[in-house]
């Protein structure tokens, strides 16, 4: 190994390291960085962006050659201070001297930045970790095929009505008829919740009679709130916005219910009735009783659902996980 090529991989080991630092982030995320850097400095739009591919390649030991420029605003991409930056120049020029031949042009084949694995070109080697592991690059996600579909559909209808009776069972003031919905709507998207939402409310009237087919748009409007946030509004990136999302799907829930409720006089036959009841004597308004604890009751309940969907999620191999920003990828990966 030459002088320069220990150089290389000296600087590709730190590298990797200073991305383990700055919390992983994609190779598709730290395009974006780059971009926005380079744009902030004037850089026209079509030539601030890297490709991915270089940017990966930047990782990589066994490098011959090195983009100084690059490096720099990876650095700066992964949060490197001015110091820092002006640490590693002075290290990649260093390494360039000890190899005279021209650094290569940042033009390589690029890949899309949503493509749903950090994995590297043909022919490339896999990054290895900062502090030595290797690690393979992450399996492309699978296609979901017919049957995938329909055993998702099928254990989420069935996760929704054991949650209800669970409820029936114990006689609490929950619904806990959601948590499939939820999953659904985080595995496969909005539509594909609604749909698991709906058939629960329909199956639950056939089976246990009651006004369960009129509260299907309830479940159809927290399908709708957790698959759109998740997969079009990437609010799955951290537990934070995932928490949020689920609160904002009890809230979603509760302006659908309470018309419903009040439509029979909150007599639905459910837990929640007697303690609707309650809070009227208390409150002596209705209405405000019907809201107050259809809102507190839904936001428990969709706390609970959503979190129920997070395990599930999380419990899969990548390759099966939503093709989104996921934050079990952010913050780790499996």
């Amino acid at each position: 190994m030459t002088q320069a090529s220990e150089h290389l991989d000296a600087l590709a080991a730190d590298l990797r390291e200073l991305r383990h630092d700055a919390g992983s982030p994609s190779f598709a995320e730290i395009v974006v960085r780059v971009a926005r850097l380079r744009t902030e400095r004037g850089v026209a739009p079509a030539a601030a962006r890297p490709g991915r591919t270089t940017v990966y390649d930047a990782f990589r030991d066994g490098r011959r050659r090195l983009d100084t420029e690059l490096v720099l605003d990876i650095v700066r991409a992964l949060g490197g201070d001015d110091d820092a930056v002006a640490a590693w120049e002075v290290r990649c020029r260093r390494a360039a001297a000890a190899d005279p031949r021209p650094a290569p042009v940042d033009t390589l084949p690029d890949a899309p930045l949503d493509a749903p694995t950090d994995a590297p070109s043909p022919g490339e080697t896999p990054v290895y970790g900062s502090e030595g592991e290797g690690r393979a690059p992450d399996p492309p996600r699978r296609p979901r095929s017919g049957s995938d579909l329909l055993l998702v559909v099928l254990g989420a209808i069935g996760l929704n009505l054991l949650g209800r009776l669970v409820v029936d069972a114990l006689g609490l003031p929950l619904h806990l008829d959601m948590t499939g919905t939820a999953t659904a709507a985080v595995l496969l998207g909005p539509w594909w919740g609604a749909l698991v939402g709906a058939l629960t409310n329909g199956l639950g009237s056939v089976l246990a009679g009651g006004l369960s087919w009129a509260f299907a748009p309830v479940n159809v409007a927290g399908a709708l709130v957790w698959g759109y946030g998740v997969h079009r509004f990437g609010m799955a990136r951290t537990i934070p916005r995932y928490f949020g999302l689920s609160l904002l799907a009890g809230v979603a829930c509760t302006l659908v219910a309470v018309p419903i409720v009040l439509s029979v006089d909150a007599v639905t036959g459910h837990g929640t009735d007697d303690v609707i009841s309650s809070a009227a004597d208390v409150l002596g308004l209705f209405v405000v009783a019907v809201v107050s604890i259809n809102l507190l009751i839904s936001l428990a309940d969709k706390v609970l659902a959503g979190a129920v969907a997070l395990t599930v999620v999380e419990c899969l191999p990548r390759e099966r996980r939503p093709d989104v920003p996921w934050l079990g990828e952010i913050s780790s990966r499996r």
